[in-house]
């Protein structure tokens, strides 16, 4: 690959940020981004590749002539009307445009055609067009509800959105030309010749309390206006009272103090594409009254309940001390859940989610140089349907250009993981880019068999309301294999639970520093939401969830945790103890990287012949293992029911199996109950004790042990590694029978037994290593033993452990 290092940022290296229509649902230290740097921009048409010229740097971009006018665009005040009899229907709608306020009107349409334009023609909906031979008049397209594109919806809400001018929501391409951009936020400044737009987040210190002077305003940008710049008025409370306006006229939000609730929205138009960034000026300014109305609380890079929040003292607003305050929900509030982004794995792999839900990007280069067809640049993930702006904005802050992603990966079909996905799909399209879109068959299609061969047909997670997402699908992966993409490797394993398609992803990354491959452990549905008590529906999803996390402690070896959600591992606490770290004098001359900050191990943890014995992957999989299984659930959480006290128990061992034959199929493993604090790491002061999240720290055992194997158990009894449809079976714990909705558990792997497909089953709980370690030794692989099993299927100690397995 040639290298083209991507320099600098401009002050139009654009971030407000764009809140698509909400989607229902559930640093390293510094190094050198060159290489990155070089695949991204030749995956997006840069210097040295091939199809269209984009910018090598955010500030200087290439000139781009357009040789067919852009699509015009404005925003609708008034509802529209349709006019007409048997010759077809015109429809005229009212918009405050760039060029002044105009009522468009289109040729005669079929009913139902003109129905459709009408249905995306409501006030306060910013849209665009072709302009038609006279000023008032439109191009009706081939598909006459194509006419109008909506391009931003305000509604009636008074809650501000965010949307990049670079990335992210812009007029529709016409031809062979991107539409001119688009962007919204809250407006924090103006001059005679600039208007400065944000989401009012103000970074002003590191974790360990140093200021960053000047602060650090991460996703706020100044757009420079055109002379004659139109500006409007938007009354939202009554769209038809809307007006022409001025530059004075228009207001600025007071300040950043988080408890200034009231901020001024606007949505802003400019006159070039963003392959003409540099030249653009704002040509439409609409400002909307009444204004928005923030949350008014204070926000963090770090999670909510960080406990790095614990020592910052009380917020003088609410009175609550700061790590007791719970951030707002992004869907209505994105600006409370933005983090830095971060680089793990030097050119190669990224953070760019916000501090609630993570997204990764993977830089894979094939290693043939003078070929990069074969390269990709893989997002996992696309994080909140509102908070796209910071996505873009995280992956350009790393040198890095969100237009050159060729795929992206989802892992469930929850809307805090696809989110975004229509907005980056659009944002594809507009710039002319194919991308692919991978996604689980039985999340998006349903379940209609496992990998055993037995059929079900159970619904996918993801809504039957996003069409976009289910017709632009792309890739459905094939499990249980890597992908190998040169220094990129991805293994999904399809782990139903949180959802039926539920998957989970290692990641092996080649490190360039010393060109080893790392392994990250990524499990894709780590909620127990939806699980908490047996249902009709979730019961062979509570099995399967228990299934996948103990078939990932004994079949994968992982070398770092990279988690879904921040708030049950606490990656973005890592990234910002380490930044602490480098910004100290005294460390200047020992500047740590992620791969040095991030533990692989659980640092308290046991050793046995000088290995620690649990992995700090292993380890986060116990925390959501144990609240699953265990009594101990019930007890701390009033609505939750462990698979150990109301099943579902596996058909046939509602009373537990005694001695029966089983044959051992691995080495086994001792598995280490949870230990509380997370990358315990005493070379940074700020991780010296590690991270102890807020969640589910009941389940916390660090003197728990337990042999976990994988075996098939040899009875005659029912169970074949599914839950058969219309299975009844009583609940202890709820006091009542269920009939179950059959699903597969174990039979989502292809491996096969003479009975059933292997389980991974482990022993009650052991109260010392010693007897974990005495246990290991009466096991051998291939062996056939005899054991018994409780009612949740686990293996029973008896009094003397070494008999456990006889």
């Amino acid at each position: 690959m040639k290298s083209i290092l991507r320099s600098g940022t401009s002050s139009l290296a654009l971030t407000v940020a764009a809140a698509a229509a909400m989607l229902a649902a559930c640093g390293g230290g510094g190094g050198n981004n060159s290489g990155a740097a070089a695949l991204l921009l030749a995956a997006s048409g840069g210097t040295g590749g091939s199809g269209t010229t984009s910018p090598s740097t955010p500030g200087q971009t290439d000139p781009v002539t357009q040789t067919t006018p852009p699509r015009q665009a404005g925003l609708v005040y008034q509802a529209p009307v349709t006019e007409g009899g048997n010759g077809g229907s015109v429809v005229k709608v009212a918009v405050l445009a760039a060029s002044g306020p105009v009522t468009l009107t289109t040729a005669p349409l079929a009913t139902d055609a003109a129905q459709a334009l009408v249905a995306k023609l409501v006030p306060g909906n910013l849209v665009d067009w072709v302009a038609g031979s006279t000023a008032d008049s439109v191009v009706t397209a081939d598909q006459a509800a194509d006419t109008f594109n909506v391009i931003l919806r305000k509604g009636s809400s008074a809650a501000a959105q965010f949307n990049l001018a670079r990335y992210g929501a812009a007029v529709s391409r016409r031809g062979d030309e991107p539409g001119p951009m688009v962007a919204a936020g809250w407006v924090y400044g103006k001059t005679g010749t600039s208007v400065t737009v944000g989401d009012g987040r103000v970074v002003t210190a590191d974790q360990a309390g140093r200021p960053y002077n000047p602060p650090i305003k991460r996703y706020e940008e100044s757009y420079t206006l055109a002379h004659d710049v139109k500006v409007y008025n938007v009354n939202t409370a009554d769209y038809s009272q809307s007006a022409a306006s001025t530059l004075e006229a228009l207001p600025v939000t007071a300040n950043y103090d988080y408890a200034t609730t009231s901020r001024q929205a606007a949505y802003l138009l400019f006159d070039q594409n963003y392959k003409n960034a540099d030249k653009a000026r704002v040509v439409a300014i609409w400002y909307f009254t009444p204004t928005s109305t923030s949350d008014g609380k204070p926000v963090w890079d770090v999670p909510s309940n960080s406990p790095m929040l614990a020592d910052k003292g009380t917020d003088p607003v609410s009175g609550q001390a700061y790590v007791n305050i719970n951030a707002t929900t992004p869907t209505t509030a994105p600006y409370a859940r933005s983090t830095e982004p971060f680089e793990m794995v030097k050119n190669t792999m990224y953070y760019v989610g916000d501090n609630e839900v993570a997204s990764y990007l993977l830089v894979a280069d094939m290693g043939t140089p003078d070929d990069k067809s074969d390269d990709k640049v893989i997002k996992v993930d696309a994080g909140w349907p509102n908070s796209g702006y910071q996505y873009w904005k995280n992956i350009e802050l790393l040198g890095l250009d969100p237009r050159s992603v060729t795929d992206i990966w989802l892992t469930h079909g929850h809307s805090d993981h696809y989110g975004t996905v229509v907005e980056q799909l659009r944002m594809m399209d507009n710039a002319g880019k194919p991308v692919a879109l991978w996604a689980s068959k039985e999340d998006v299609q349903g379940v209609k068999a496992d990998l055993q061969g037995n059929t079900f047909d159970i619904a996918g997670a993801l809504p039957a309301s996003e069409t976009v997402i289910r017709a632009r699908t792309t890739n459905f992966y094939e499990y249980d294999k890597w992908y190998d993409y040169g220094n990129v490797k991805i293994m999904v394993i399809w782990a139903p639970g949180h959802t039926p398609g539920t998957t989970n992803m290692l990641f092996k990354v080649k490190n360039p520093v010393d060109g080893q491959f790392y392994t990250f452990g990524y499990h894709g549905g780590y909620g127990f939401n939806g699980l908490t008590s047996p249902t009709e529906a979730n019961g062979w999803l509570r099995l399967s969830y228990q299934h996948g996390f103990s078939y990932l402690q004994n079949s994968i070896t992982a070398d770092f945790v990279s988690p879904q959600h921040t708030n049950q591992f606490p990656i973005v606490e890592v990234y910002q103890a380490l930044k602490a770290y480098n910004r100290d004098p005294a460390n200047a001359g020992r500047q740590l990287t992620m791969m040095e900050a991030m533990q692989s191990k659980v640092y308290d943890s046991p050793s046995i012949n000088g290995t620690k014995i649990t992995s700090e992957f292993a380890n986060q999989l116990e925390k959501r293992r144990s609240v699953a299984s265990y009594k101990a659930s019930d007890a701390a959480n009033s609505s939750y029911k462990s698979i150990e006290t109301s099943g579902p128990f596996k058909p046939g061992r509602e009373n537990g199996l005694t001695a029966v034959p089983a044959r051992i199929l691995d080495d086994a493993r001792i598995v280490q109950g949870f230990v509380g604090p997370q990358n315990k790491n005493p070379a940074i002061p700020l991780l010296a004790n590690g991270i102890v999240t807020a969640t589910d720290q009941y389940v916390n055992d660090p003197g728990g042990y337990y042999v976990q194997v994988s075996l098939e158990v040899l009875d005659n009894g029912p169970y074949r590694g599914f839950i058969p449809d219309g299975y009844t079976q009583f609940s202890p714990g709820l006091n009542r029978s269920i009939v179950y909705k059959g699903g597969p558990v174990e039979s989502v792997h292809a491996a096969r037994g003479t009975i059933r497909p292997p389980e991974v089953l482990r022993t009650q709980r052991l109260g010392s290593l010693a007897d974990a370690v005495r246990i290991l030794g009466t096991l051998q692989k291939g062996a056939t033993v005899t054991l018994s099993l409780t009612p949740a299927s686990e293996i029973v100690v008896p009094a003397d452990p070494t008999k456990t397995f006889q």
